[in-house]
């Protein structure tokens, strides 16, 4: 009885070893780690970063713990998304497959839109794609025709009330990446699965909801530029998309290490739908492009802002991230295997660079601030997480 009361104190004190979260940033020497830190409330910044402790119990059975630090974890405080909403929405459109079913599609039939879904006043008819290649072009260089084709698949109600029985209970996902309006966003099909040119599948046009209340405050600035002109008041994010970093994080664990969430969190998608949607997360645009043109414009370190802080990234690294940029936010929300090394974990990152606090004119801080201080961050945890593995060798 003593022995497995000691197993089990040893185990429990396993989150107490080497440096806090902060404690590390603080130590750090880097002149922008230390200059974000300073005013962190100024770039709202937030960070989670989530250990995986690999342990083996006194059955010989290997376990993990997953032990979470927050740096200003602040759900109340909006962040625009941009681009991280991408993420549920392609695990959504998967589960919208799964319903569909019945009707022999999956994520390898091609399909397409019949409606202007892209806002733009087109009436060139849009091509029939799958959603595996859409996912891929999503996560692969951040594609936002891609994702308005799953959103327009998917439809604003599928996705809001499968966010909700996931338990992300602030989280709204209205609009498309387009110049869509409110009523243009809510309504959204038809769409038309084929089958070797023939239509296979019809899924009808579906109307918008009301839009759900959330207890964040959606007004940032103290203005804004609109049509050209100058507004001097807050620029109003409140018919915007909104997702809470630490509802990111929680989901990307939730395709990662699904064994580590409650049932009803996670996606309803099958194992081999979980596998591919991870490959496509961490699909390199060298591994995507056959051509040498399109590996030129998009960079291997392209939508790897925190992890991409090298020249190249290492084959014996793996990256599953999305990342945002948008309105002066810079996020990423990244889950990291080094496979030489035996080292993992999660972290997520948000930063607001926005020196004269005035949206939509263009002067943003991305490259003196933003990208630095992510890049500085990826590199200062993941050197922590060697030293960690070093001491326990």
């Amino acid at each position: 009885m003593k022995r497995l009361i000691f197993i089990w104190l040893v185990m429990g004190c396993l989150g107490l070893k080497g440096q806090g979260l902060l404690d590390l940033l603080k130590s750090d020497t880097s002149e922008i780690i230390q200059k974000v830190l300073k005013d962190s409330a100024k770039y709202r910044l937030q960070i989670i970063y989530t250990k995986i402790e690999k342990t083996s119990s006194f059955l010989k059975r290997d376990r993990s713990n997953l032990i979470t630090e927050y740096i200003r974890n602040k759900p109340e405080e909006y962040f625009f998304p941009a681009s991280l909403v991408k993420m549920p929405v392609a695990a959504l459109a998967l589960e919208k497959l799964n319903e569909l079913k019945v009707f022999g599609v999956n994520e390898y039939t091609p399909f397409a839109p019949l409606s202007d879904f892209q806002c733009n006043k087109s009436d060139v008819p849009s091509a029939p794609l799958t959603t595996h290649d859409l996912i891929d072009k999503i996560f692969v260089y951040s594609d936002n025709h891609a994702f308005n084709y799953l959103y327009e698949l998917c439809g604003q109600a599928f996705i809001n009330r499968r966010l909700q029985q996931l338990g992300y209970s602030n989280a709204r996902i209205i609009e498309k990446i387009s110049r869509c309006n409110t009523l243009q966003n809510g309504e959204t099909g038809p769409v038309v699965f084929y089958d070797n040119q023939k239509t296979l599948h019809i899924e009808g046009r579906q109307m918008p909801i009301s839009l759900k209340q959330v207890s964040v405050n959606m007004k940032i600035g103290k203005g804004y530029l609109w049509n050209g002109k100058y507004v001097s008041s807050p620029k109003d994010f409140s018919t915007s998309n909104v997702v809470t970093l630490s509802d990111f994080h929680q989901m990307l664990i939730s395709f990662v290490l699904p064994e580590k969430v409650k049932d009803n969190q996670r996606f309803l998608i099958s194992e081999s739908q979980r596998k591919g949607l991870l490959e496509s997360m961490c699909k390199l645009p060298s591994e995507y492009y056959p051509d040498s043109c399109n590996k030129q414009t998009f960079k291997d370190t392209h939508v790897k802002y925190l992890m991409g802080y090298r020249d190249s990234i290492p084959s014996h690294w793996k990256i599953y991230n999305k990342v945002g940029l948008a309105h002066g936010f810079i996020s990423d929300c990244t889950y990291f295997e080094d496979k030489e090394k035996d080292i993992s974990f999660f972290l997520s990152a948000v930063i607001y660079v926005n020196e004269d606090n005035i949206l939509n004119d263009g002067k943003y801080e991305y490259y003196s601030v933003g990208f630095p201080f992510m890049r500085a961050l990826g590199k200062l945890v993941y050197n922590y997480e060697l030293q960690m593995k070093g001491n326990k060798n």
